[in-house]
């Protein structure tokens, strides 16, 4: 099997998402999410993808990094259920290793009392190597993973660098609170 420049294929994977983007009139969308999780399912299955991403992080940095902000690659490891969270970006994801469930929600009130939300959830599913899921941009960016045991791998492609300071959610009491994802990401530790 010969060697793949995974650098180039990431940098012609980026171009083409941008091209995507621009077929579908700048629109973001079921259909551009679709093709662009499409086309990223590939690299997704990559065997050195972990390796790939522990050398980009300990360059500090992540996949990929458009200058400026704009569309980031990064693979992310879920070992343990995430609280319900906001990334303040769209975003595509195609699965790497391990199963989760991936669960979407929308505000159903207005967002005018700092502090309340009521959510509800809008999409559950099964998400395994070779599939793949999208969120939009905010306020349609909430949603949480619910990995097996072992946890689960993705590769993300999100349309900017995700916000530093994100909202979690208590779909229970009907709360949220602003915090970084070192804080809040992982509830249960």
């Amino acid at each position: 099997m010969p060697e793949v420049d995974t650098d180039g294929a990431i940098k012609a994977f980026i171009t083409d998402a941008h091209a995507i983007v621009e077929q579908h009139g700048g629109n973001i969308n079921d259909a551009s999410l679709a093709d662009i999780a499409h086309r990223m399912k590939e690299i997704a299955m990559w065997k050195n993808l972990e390796e790939l991403a522990d050398a980009a992080r300990a360059r500090g940095e992540r996949l990929y990094s458009e200058p400026e902000g704009g569309f980031q690659l990064m693979l992310a490891h879920f070992p343990a259920t995430t609280a319900v969270h906001t990334h303040g970006a769209w975003g595509v994801m195609a699965a790497h290793k391990g199963t989760e469930w991936y669960r979407q929600y929308v505000r159903e009130d207005d967002g005018s009392k700092e502090g309340e939300a009521r959510l509800k959830l809008v999409k559950e599913v099964r998400i395994e190597p070779g599939h793949v899921g999208w969120w939009y941009a905010p306020p349609n960016d909430i949603h949480q993973q619910v990995p097996d045991e072992g946890g689960a791998w993705e590769l993300i492609m999100m349309s900017e660098p995700p916000a530093s300071e994100r909202l979690y959610f208590d779909v229970d009491h009907h709360t949220y609170v602003r915090d970084t994802p070192a804080a809040r990401h992982y509830p249960a530790r």
